[in-house]
């Protein structure tokens, strides 16, 4: 299984990560971060007045590989 992680650094300066599960791959890497930087934009997501989607810093693709063992 593949997934798009993506690390925001939050306004108080912590990393956060989100996770998308079964992403597109046909997207350029400039597409995919001007994509997330339109979540920066959004002021939805807070805990304790701090923003948690406040600057991208990094992407990257995460496969799972799952091996049945019984």
């Amino acid at each position: 299984m593949k997934k798009l992680v993506a690390i925001f650094k939050t306004s108080g300066g912590r990393s956060q990560t989100w996770s998308f599960p079964t992403p597109g791959e046909g997207k350029a890497p400039e597409e995919i971060r001007g994509l997330l930087e339109r979540i920066t934009l959004l002021s939805l997501f807070k805990k304790d007045d701090e923003k948690l989607y406040n600057q991208v810093v990094s992407a990257k693709y995460v496969e799972t590989v799952e091996t049945i063992i019984f």
